[in-house]
């Protein structure tokens, strides 16, 4: 296959290498010859997305599949440009004419659809950010709006519809470049073609390595952290891969890269750093397809027809499926049961097998016979149009979806934590750090000779205490070590910032000056013995420890659920969307955690009494802006009960 063909023919004389690949719409109808397996290797990318947003958490590397989709890419991209430039056909205007009829009509029927109903579902901060999203992807520019806005792992991303065009603008960045790019250089050999795309890729690479560990949300969205994968694909359609003449070998090379995805599905995790270096397996495993599995045994598998079927409407499962589940997951919670998930299932195939037949076929077949070519002009208008349609959204999102004063004060609390109050809250950027942001300040770890030191340990759940820490304990000086996602452990994991930031609080603090170490985390289960561990290390330092345990947690956002109780005359729905495992791991903790030597107060016995727990203060602010953090009047309330009970100053 394609590992036969050499690296040293000219762009200008020979011909594309893998000349057998096409794509779903070949220009000019003359098409390369068509792989089945590629599409079957389309299937295997996309069923780990679809299965891991429909709540099969076994997959939680689901999200690999975008990788792949990187490497296919770059590989059926560049075939099919050398080809062209090899056969001095290679027109710009024409490359992009084709990107219009392969992407934009579905893609403008699946806003469309998302803006209606979320007009109709969401509440109107929920739907600003859909229409600002709306615009932004318009433009092709969705990637930067979600990396300044969201986290992709975050449970906020579950509320946003449009969250996974992120990849989409990344591949028509790379598509805005590329194509001038290999114009450019159309004059060089392959292998020399081949050596500079080589060396962007490392480029992009180690780009990416040092992103991953700083800005870790920036290499997940942004280009230049995922060039490399587009460009791998990009190497093997030029041929710049080993020769294998064994049929053998190539078969189980190919067998191999399988096992390769199907484990990095498994194996990879939300926290690991990404793309670089967990994507380069997967990413290998691709290209290794794409090499050597078009013949044989893989072929013959990924070829069959359901996973070419599946495939084939890939794109449109892809753009359908995350409003479906981000839709049903705002109405009924983000934690699916098994009947759920297979409802989805069917939902999201059935919506992209209509999408496929109804709209991505025709306007295809339409283009490929030479008639109804989409005009560059009307492609501009109609994202334009989208453009101005999400803004207006987004500026009359308070009048599409009016409120209550009740239901407006609690609405109002939604993202909450990305607001200039929310970071004084949590004292963001500077004793709060987030993967994205800025590093700890020293000041959070000046001790005070004149004043009791109080210190907070913790992650997000600790951080949302400081404000209240500081407004009731108004003569204390407040010591703050937190992170987010990172538990106050002695040897805790998570980001590559946990570790230095609890580096800080446990390697440098004179914990003999410190009145009293609060930990306070949104605590798992199987951490219980590390927790231990913690506490006994500081007790035998010296230190006074309290421990607040887990918060009331629900399965959807709390201001949510408070409007839709509202306006649905349901008082009671909250209750249905509450986590009953954080309440009975918070009754498991409290004897653990008092044995090793800490004060063990309880977060959720602030808000609940026996089955019944407050969701707003008496003025009807919520207790939580989010499923799980307080607001600051929540945690102002839950901190007074708790220090009422637990004195955290010692006499003078």
């Amino acid at each position: 296959m394609g590992a036969s063909v050499q690296v040293s023919e000219s762009i200008a004389t020979g011909s594309a290498a893998h000349a057998g690949t096409r794509t779903s719409a070949p220009q000019d109808g003359r098409a390369l010859r068509y792989r089945p397996d590629i599409d079957g290797l389309r299937a295997l990318a996309i069923l780990p997305i679809l299965l891991l947003h429909c709540g099969v958490t076994k997959l939680r590397g689901g999200f690999v599949g975008v990788d792949i989709f990187f490497v296919i890419s770059g590989f059926l991209i560049t075939a099919i440009m050398v080809r062209d430039i090899a056969e001095e056909r290679f027109s710009i205007a024409r490359f992009y004419r084709h990107r219009i009829v392969r992407i934009l009509p579905a893609l403008l029927v699946m806003m469309t659809v998302t803006l209606a109903i979320g007009c109709m579902l969401l509440l109107p901060n929920q739907l600003r950010d859909l229409g600002r999203s709306a615009a932004a992807t318009s433009v092709f520019g969705s990637n930067f709006y979600f990396y300044l806005t969201s986290d992709y792992f975050a449970a906020a991303s579950d509320a946003k519809p449009l969250v996974h065009t992120w990849s989409l603008a990344v591949e028509e960045q790379f598509y805005l470049l590329y194509p001038v790019l290999l114009w450019s250089l159309r004059r060089l050999s392959r292998q020399r073609l081949a050596q500079v795309i080589a060396g962007l890729a490392l480029v992009s690479f180690a780009v990416g390595g040092w992103v991953a560990t700083t800005y870790p949300s920036a290499a997940f969205f942004l280009l230049p952290a995922r060039i490399w994968e587009l460009s791998l694909g990009a190497l093997v359609a030029l041929g710049a891969v080993p020769t294998i003449a064994n049929r053998s070998i190539r078969a189980t090379l190919c067998i191999l890269a399988i096992a390769v995805i199907a484990a990095s599905c498994i194996a990879i995790s939300s926290g690991w750093p990404f793309p670089v270096p967990f994507a380069l397996p997967p990413a290998i495993a691709a290209a290794v397809l794409l090499a050597y599995g078009g013949e044989g045994p893989t072929a013959r598998l990924l070829g069959a027809w359901p996973l070419r079927t599946v495939g084939l409407i890939s794109y449109s499962v892809y753009l359908w499926h995350r409003p479906i589940i981000a839709f049903y997951q705002i109405r009924h919670g983000s934690t699916l049961a098994p009947v759920e998930t297979v409802g989805l299932l069917c939902a999201s195939l059935t919506a992209a097998w209509l999408s496929f037949a109804l709209i991505e076929r025709p306007a295809s077949r339409r283009w490929r016979s030479g008639s109804g070519l989409v005009p560059h002009a009307v492609a501009v208008v109609l994202l334009a149009a989208m453009a101005i349609a999400g803004l207006t959204i987004a500026a009359r999102a308070d009048d599409i979806r009016p409120l209550s004063p009740r239901q407006a004060l609690a609405a109002s609390y939604l993202g909450w934590d990305s607001t200039e109050a929310g970071k004084r809250q949590f004292s963001t950027d500077r004793c709060f750090v987030l993967p994205t942001g800025r590093g700890f300040s020293p000041d959070c770890l000046r001790l005070s000779a004149t004043k009791p030191n109080i210190a907070l340990f913790g992650d997000s759940h600790g951080a949302h205490f400081s404000q209240a820490l500081h407004t009731l304990l108004p003569g204390a000086n407040i010591i703050q070590v937190t992170a987010a996602g990172c538990r106050p452990l002695l040897h805790g994991k998570g980001l590559p910032t946990c570790r230095t930031t609890m580096d800080a609080a446990f390697g440098t603090l004179d914990f003999a000056r410190i009145d009293t170490i609060v930990l306070s985390a949104r605590w798992l289960d199987f951490e219980q013995p590390a927790l231990l561990d913690t506490i006994r290390w500081l007790r035998a330092r010296g230190a006074r420890v309290l421990v607040i345990g887990p918060s009331v947690e629900y399965d959807a956002d709390l201001p949510t659920l408070i409007v839709r109780s509202d306006a649905d005359g349901e008082p009671t729905l909250a209750d249905r969307f509450r986590l009953p495992d954080r309440i009975a791991l918070d009754r498991a903790m409290a004897g653990p955690v008092r044995a090793a030597g800490a004060d063990y107060a309880s977060a959720i016995d602030t808000e609940c009494s026996g089955t019944t727990c407050r969701l707003t203060t008496a003025d009807g602010t919520p207790l939580h802006f989010d499923h799980s953090h307080f607001t600051p009047a929540g945690a102002q309330a839950a901190l007074a009960t708790i220090l009422a009970r637990h004195p955290v100053i010692r006499p003078r």
